[in-house]
């Protein structure tokens, strides 16, 4: 291509090592071992790469040893598979960008010139009122973007003929939202400043400053053409480019210290897939829907115990506790009557359940469970630990289909359906010793449906079932909800809505209660 020249971005640094070089750029890095001579090598590469060469020569030399050809070849192909090579005009004209500018688009645009066009042939409204809306116009101007003059109005917007961006300032905090459609924007922008609920007033001018230019810096990306800058938030520890928050980020800033960092938005005007987990995306310490899941000072010992807001989750491990309480905190969002969990599988697995938990059955022998280790573990929780005068049913339902109940004092504390007796007892135990050990009120409900993350050593050849248990429970769960269904059972999915369905929740309500 004529008039232009194929340089290597100027964010891109490299640090010789004891067996070769690493080399960083604006989103990624790689490293090389090959000996000492890999860095004598790059050091005559970079620096007709940094003046920049006509793309037909970035070639091996004809005359280079096997070995240098090897080395030259594997850079060169290391630092365009990086991204880390751009093709930059040679002369940009009359309308040249600032030094800084041009530099930065040689570090972050996939075509230099073409990013100047559009930004240059850009005019951007711009929305607002005090330090805020002045530091956004700042630093538009100063992009090379045609700026009208600032409009009063509430919060900050910024709009260009397509993408625009909104943003907020409380006394406290600000944020701004990730660039779309006028009406989106706005619409999330009211929607994040809601769950903000910032301190009214005036914002210091320094945290005013701040989300004002990042404002303007994501709308500047999105009119250029160029990456986000949520995309960048870069792993120091991993060669891998980042993939950006799930969702929608928005960038949320405090004071106290002065910090900024992009967190995860589930917007009911512009819903994404599923990404992340349920506790990255509902239980964000600054947009999830519902209080972030934490242990707290809560007793541990001996059932994990997790609380979201004033509402406790219960498991054998602080992960598992956790999603509890996130579920159970967030079923309070969910449609009347909705039986909700972390996927399918476990909604429909807890509504099959709750639809047969008063079914008749034939009681099963104390001698089927009583020789699991984990049954009788917590079965001594109940009784031993906290000395509850408890009594356990456990009835058998149908061929696979087991439910354990425990009582005390007349009162229903937990129960369970599971395919095996010692794994009824071990959830139903679990769940009354957490309700004895957290003081909740009502029955508590546990079981094999929901999923476990697998633990340290799970394939340890020395271990067995119960050393990880309920881990492993689940993967029997598809031949269990066969046999719940086939006692006449069935269950129906029921909406979530956009919010709770991006984070990957689901739910069903019971179709038909057999007894």
């Amino acid at each position: 291509m004529s008039g232009v020249v194929l340089r290597l971005r100027p964010v891109v640094h490299a640090t010789p090592t004891a067996t070769g070089l690493h080399v960083r750029g604006w989103r990624s890095s790689f490293t090389l071992d090959g000996g000492k001579g890999l860095w004598t090598i790059w050091e005559r590469l970079a620096g007709p790469l940094a003046d920049g060469v006509p793309p037909e020569r970035l070639a091996v030399p004809a005359t280079a040893s096997p070995a240098v050809a090897r080395a030259l070849e594997l850079l060169i192909g290391q630092l365009r598979e990086h991204d880390m090579l751009v093709e930059s005009p040679v002369d940009w004209g009359e309308d040249a960008p600032p030094d800084d500018i041009a530099g930065w688009l040689d570090s972050v645009a996939p075509s230099p010139r073409a990013a100047w066009r559009r930004l240059r042939s850009a005019t951007v409204a711009v929305t607002g009122e005090g330090a805020l809306a002045a530091a956004a116009h700042r630093a538009l101007v100063a992009a090379g973007l045609d700026v009208a003059a600032v409009r009063p109005g509430a919060g900050l917007v910024l709009a260009a003929e397509g993408p625009a961006v909104a943003a907020g300032c409380a006394a406290d905090v600000g944020f701004v939202v990730e660039p779309g459609a006028l009406a989106d924007v706005e619409a999330d922008a009211a929607a994040v400043a809601d769950r903000l609920a910032g301190t009214p007033g005036t914002p210091p001018e320094v945290l005013a400053a701040l989300v004002g230019s990042a404002a303007a810096h994501r709308l500047v990306c999105a009119v250029g053409g160029l990456p986000d800058p949520s995309t960048e938030v870069v792993d120091m520890w991993s060669d891998v480019p980042p993939t950006g928050p799930p969702h929608q980020a928005v960038l949320v800033a405090r004071v106290d210290p002065l910090h900024a960092e992009y967190h995860p938005w589930l917007s009911a005007v512009r819903p994404r897939e599923g990404g992340g987990t349920p506790l990255e995306v509902l239980g964000d310490r600054e947009l999830g829907p519902v209080p972030t899941p934490l242990p707290g000072d809560l007793p541990q010992l001996p059932v994990k115990l997790a609380a979201s807001g004033d509402v406790v989750g219960f498991g054998a491990t602080e992960h598992s506790a956790r999603l509890d309480a996130l579920v159970r905190a967030a079923t309070r969002l969910a449609p009347a009557g909705a039986v909700l969990g972390v996927d399918e599988v476990h909604a429909a697995g807890l509504a099959l359940r709750t639809a047969v938990r008063h079914r008749a059955g034939t009681p099963v022998e104390e001698t089927e469970w009583a020789g699991n280790a984990t049954a009788r573990r917590w079965w001594k929780a109940v009784t031993l630990r906290f000395a509850l005068p408890a009594e356990l049913e456990v009835t058998r339902l149908a061929p696979g289909v087991v439910r354990a109940v425990v009582r005390a004092d007349g009162e229903e504390l937990s129960w369970a359906v599971e395919a095996e007796p010692a794994d009824a007892v071990a959830f139903a135990a679990l769940a009354a010793a957490g309700k004895a050990q957290a003081g909740v009120a009502g029955p508590v409900v546990l079981c094999g449906a929901a999923p476990v993350a697998e633990p340290a050593g799970a394939a340890a050849p020395w271990t067995d079932r119960d050393w990880h248990w309920p881990y492993g429970v689940r993967d029997g769960e598809g031949a269990l909800q066969d046999a719940l269904r086939a006692l006449a059972v069935e269950v129906k999915a029921v909406p979530l809505g956009p919010v709770l369905e991006a984070a990957g929740l689901a739910a069903f309500a019971v179709a038909e209660v057999a007894r």
